[in-house]
């Protein structure tokens, strides 16, 4: 007799043999012994799962001569016959090669037939999804209402390319992917009757590379026999099949987490130096991260892990060196640098440099570390706005400015007195005394910018004669309490970046003028970003007026018109100095220090990339 390989030799010959689909076995025989046979059985499932082989199961079963049975005898004539493929109750029918619906009649005409000498008419049809619409829409009727004793098996890898039309008149049963332990059994059961002699360890590989499928992995076991003979080790599995040694794998992961990047490349040569590929080698070190992260997780999970228990607490014991969530980071990086193996000139070169990365990746902190060091940043920023710290008007690129203080002091309003002006970050002339009347307004302000009007001398007069009344020295006092107008402008933007986004942007373009009274002074050097501040007018005084709790009015000026000789000049100066105080601003340096972060780019708060 010639020779059978071993996927057809052991094929299940009763359900209690199917491996991996107790599910399906149990339904099909409730509804053999019950006799509450469909006339329509769909089984889908990825390849060599058992499709082919249930469907012949259920042919035995009802054509046995004992039959209806769910344990046929398997050696009556029947049997024999379906066994054997030369049954005349049973057809099967490739769906791949016969799509047509001409094909399809001959089915339809074949039914009309009663079984004989078999009590039941069964085709299976394999591979169904390929048959054409016709052929479907031809089948239809005969699928609603076949025959009595009559019987369709359908199997397919893809049940979604199958019309709905058909799904509805067919049980359906979905077979899984086979576990890796029973295909290891099973494996180990077809060795012990051939009389070969295999390792835990090959048997584990071989089933691996099964996923999932047995008929998959009894092909595997064949080649390799004929490659071993009689005695197979570990090493013979690695030669037939280049796979990767899965103890230098481990090597590989150890040294990255001991942050070891010398023994890491000695170990990638090493695993290249056999014929591996790089892309090989590196989708294995993504499935042993993937495990180690697992098991440091759930190391009693069931499911979770397809290996043996020696292999498992090997896991274990390695993934408890280290923190999940670096092995996490170590997994997203891995799977960052494989990404560019398959363009790559040199892939062996990119495998080297993400072996390097894993090794060199610092170690993460937890999420109650990172909460800590974010306190302990707030509190030195809290500190350090309260003693007059420099808070900068520029931030580095993705952050807000931690300190909310005031900004570089813009303008002065005339008669304020000097304690007010202390908390002001820049250095401003002291301004003349409140009982002494002046008319120099601009001597209260710092170089740049200025104001564009002289204030008038009226409310200076006033503030003299009401010197009585502190709350009424200062235009600024009216609307902010005795707050400085750059803190008042800085509340101002707030309220505006709270509400709405995009005045918030337009209002970074402006500056503040002055402040007299409950009228405010905005200017803008560019007549463009003028002109955008003035439409948003009425919305400005809303949310002035919703801020400080009385009117308020506002009023826009181009700044260039009062001061062409300065504008854009100081607006470059000025951007320079804004940026040099982030860069030297120490909440900016404590957040780099603690963050162990660097500056990628320095622009203004609040602006559009």
């Amino acid at each position: 007799m010639s020779y059978q390989v071993i996927a057809r030799k052991w094929r299940p010959q009763s359900f209690d043999e199917v491996s991996g689909q107790g599910h399906v076995t149990k339904a099909l025989r409730n509804a053999i012994r019950s006799e509450r046979i469909p006339h329509a059985i769909l089984l889908t499932g990825p390849r060599g799962v058992g499709k082919t082989t249930l469907a012949r199961l259920i042919a035995r079963c009802l054509n046995c001569e004992k039959g209806p049975t769910d344990e046929p005898c398997g050696s009556c004539m029947a049997c024999s016959e379906i066994t054997e493929g030369r049954s005349t109750d049973v057809q099967e029918i490739d769906a791949a090669s016969r799509t047509g619906v001409d094909d399809i009649r001959e089915v339809i005409e074949s039914i009309r037939y009663a079984a004989a000498p078999g009590k039941y008419r069964i085709f299976i049809i394999d591979e169904v999804h390929m048959l054409s619409t016709s052929a479907f829409n031809a089948l239809l009727k005969t699928l609603e209402e076949p025959p009595p004793k009559s019987l369709f098996v359908f199997a397919t890898t893809n049940p979604e390319k199958i019309p709905f039309t058909v799904l509805s008149r067919c049980q359906r049963h979905d077979l899984r992917r086979i576990a890796l332990a029973s295909v290891s059994d099973r494996l180990r059961e077809i060795c012990k009757s051939e009389g070969i002699q295999i390792s835990a360890g090959a048997l584990a590989q071989i089933a691996r590379e099964g996923d999932g499928s047995m008929r998959d992995a009894q092909t595997l076991l064949d080649q390799i026999i004929a490659y071993g003979g009689e005695t197979i080790t570990d090493e013979t599995i690695a030669e037939v099949l280049d796979l990767v040694d899965r103890r230098v794998l481990r090597q590989i992961i150890e040294a990255c987490i001991e942050g070891d990047a010398k023994l890491a490349l000695e170990s990638v040569v090493l695993a290249t130096a056999g014929g591996s590929e790089a892309r090989r080698i590196a989708d294995a070190l993504l499935e042993l991260l993937r495990d180690l992260v697992v098991l440091r997780v759930a190391p009693n999970g069931q499911g979770l892990f397809d290996g043996t228990d020696e292999e498992r607490a090997e896991l274990i014991a390695l993934s408890s060196r280290t923190e999940p969530t670096r092995l996490r980071r170590m997994f997203r990086a891995l799977v960052r640098e494989i990404e560019d193996l398959s363009w790559a000139p040199r892939p062996t070169a990119v495998l080297e440099m993400a072996v390097i990365r894993l090794a060199t990746l610092p170690a993460g902190d937890d999420v109650q570390q990172l909460l800590t060091r974010l306190d302990q940043l707030e509190r030195r920023l809290a500190s350090s706005s309260g003693t007059g710290g420099a808070g900068g008007g520029a931030a580095p690129s993705g952050g807000r400015t931690a300190d909310r203080g005031p900004r570089r002091r813009r303008t002065e309003p005339v008669g304020e007195k000097p304690s007010q002006t202390a908390s002001a970050p820049s250095v401003v002339p002291p301004a003349a005394p409140p009982n002494k009347p002046t008319s120099h307004a601009s001597d209260s302000r710092p170089p740049a910018p200025t104001a564009p009007k002289a204030a008038p001398p009226a409310p200076v007069a006033k503030a003299t004669k009401r010197k009585g009344k502190s709350a009424a020295t200062s235009p600024a006092q009216t609307l902010g309490g005795g707050a400085s107008p750059e803190a008042l402008f800085d509340r101002f933007r707030g309220k505006a970046l709270e509400s709405d986004r995009s005045l918030f942007a337009s209002l970074e373009a402006a500056k503040l003028l002055s402040i007299e009274g409950n009228n405010i002074v905005l200017g803008a050097e560019v007549a463009f970003h003028a002109e955008r501040l003035t439409t948003r007018i009425p919305d400005l005084e809303n949310f002035a007026s919703d801020l400080f709790g009385q009117p308020v009015r506002v009023t826009v000026e181009t700044e260039s018109a009062h001061h062409p000789q300065k504008g854009n000049t100081d607006s470059r100066e000025h951007s320079r100095k804004r940026r040099q105080e982030a860069l030297n601003s120490e909440p900016v340096n404590l957040a780099l220090e603690i963050l162990e972060a660097e500056i990628v780019e320095i622009r203004p708060l609040g602006e559009n990339r």
